[in-house]
């Protein structure tokens, strides 16, 4: 079991991970952003590339082997080149398993033995391993061993019903691929409980995180079912098969769905919900009966009656504020609103995000310097603690750039890093 550790010993800009040792087999967002994560509090994460690296290092190319896509996903790490399906690849593996005290690893279930990542192999080699095991769509079932991607799971969670926009008449994916990101958080949060309990026990275990399951989570407040609904989702199934088999597109099917299935339906067409206004957009968002009157205060129009939201009158009353809000300028409406205390906000485009004074305030968003391709800014940590600072993150590293440099650090014997790299079972630096 560990000894206990100071909590000074893990402030300043150390941060509260400092000295957890992370090997990351995973590639594109979900468990790269774990591993951003851990990287963001302190730990040491080095992340396995395959020949030719992560596929993000060629998505919008920057510079040779360096691309927005994987920048923006992994600062703050190492990495390394490793060919896994080649027989040498077994005593770095294993000397990587060693090292670590986490191991990330977002593979098909058929390929973690045939590579030797697995966790029966990972386990044996280091009994205090923390083994995060990643899948598309959850570790049991029949359809546990394929892969996939966040598009596959919006679709198949039901979420993307409800958040899909439509582009010629099918939804289009949500983007960005939040069940990829909301995958890192709960990967992270799965990984540091973990480690929680091998403090008390001194026992590594595995921990399973999948994208299905992050769907489900996110969805919890959409996706639901109540036996008082019964009679009303009996007539919603048979008339969306009917909508379905005449043909009618996705947003006339998800509109259906609405009138019968989601609660306080008006509400969300006029008190919660964004509004063009003379130079923009604005977000409004009251739902309580009190705000609502603090709504009809500020704009001066009539209340309208939510228990009737399909009706003519109802309809009025939306255009009526549609109509309004359009009259007067984005920051006229927030002082308006934000007098009365009714919860309000600019409606950005992402580069005006960047520079938004409230999320700069709180270092949301970071500027780190690349020596490949200079200056970019990316989302900072989430989140922060009063007894240990966030470390400064460093730019996403270079292909290959650590890959001697982990060999070293797992025991291996300078002769044995140059046969490796002669036999191309590893590159880099």
């Amino acid at each position: 079991m560990n000894a206990p550790v100071d909590p000074a010993s893990v402030g300043g800009d150390v941060g509260i991970l400092a000295g957890i040792k992370v090997v990351e087999f995973a590639q594109n967002a979900a468990v790269p952003h774990c591993g951003r994560l851990l990287a963001g509090m302190g730990a040491d994460v080095v992340k396995v590339e395959p020949p030719g690296g992560d596929a993000m290092r060629t998505l919008a190319s920057l510079a040779p082997m360096e691309a927005k896509a994987y920048a923006l996903i992994n600062p703050g790490k190492r990495a390394m080149v490793l060919d896994l399906g080649r027989p040498d690849a077994a005593e770095v593996v294993d000397g990587l398993f060693a090292w670590a005290d986490v191991a990330l690893v977002a593979f098909k279930q058929g390929d973690l033995k045939r590579y030797g990542i697995d966790y029966d192999h990972a386990g044996n080699v280091n009994p205090r391993l923390v083994y995060l095991a990643h899948t598309a769509f959850g570790p049991e079932g029949a359809d546990a061993h394929l892969g996939g991607y966040d598009v596959l799971v919006q679709a198949r969670s039901g979420a993307g019903f409800i958040m899909n926009r439509a582009e010629h008449g099918v939804p289009s994916a949500t983007r960005p691929a939040v069940n990829d990101f909301g995958t890192g958080m709960i990967s992270a949060l799965g990984v540091v409980v973990a480690l929680r309990h091998r403090d008390q026990t001194g026992r590594g275990q595995r921990v399973d995180s999948s994208l299905l399951g992050t769907a489900m989570s996110l969805a919890t407040p959409m996706i639901g079912g109540f036996e008082t609904d019964e009679e009303v989702l009996t007539e919603l199934k048979q008339d969306l098969a009917a909508a379905r088999a005449a043909g009618v597109d996705f947003v006339d099917q998800r509109r259906i769905y609405e009138e019968r299935i989601i609660p306080g339906a008006g509400a969300f067409r006029i008190y919660f919900r964004t509004y063009m206004t003379a130079d923009g957009m604005i977000s409004v968002a009251g739902l309580s009966a009190a705000l609502r009157d603090k709504f009809h205060e500020v704009t001066g129009l009539p209340a309208a009656d939510l228990h009737r939201p399909h009706s003519e009158e109802f309809a009025e009353v939306v255009a009526a504020a549609e109509a309004l809000f359009r009259t007067r300028s984005t920051g006229e409406w927030l002082a308006a609103f934000r007098a009365v205390e009714f919860p309000c906000g600019p409606y950005l485009m992402p580069y005006e995000a960047l520079e938004d004074e409230q999320i700069r305030a709180n270092d949301y968003v970071v500027d780190i310097e690349h020596p490949a391709f200079g200056r970019y800014t990316t989302s900072g940590m989430p989140l922060r603690f009063s007894e240990a600072a966030n470390p400064t993150l460093d730019a996403s590293p270079q292909y290959g750039e650590h890959t001697r440099e982990m060999l070293s650090e797992i025991g291996l014997e300078p002769a044995a890093v140059e046969r490796l790299v002669a036999d191309s079972v590893v590159e880099g630096g």
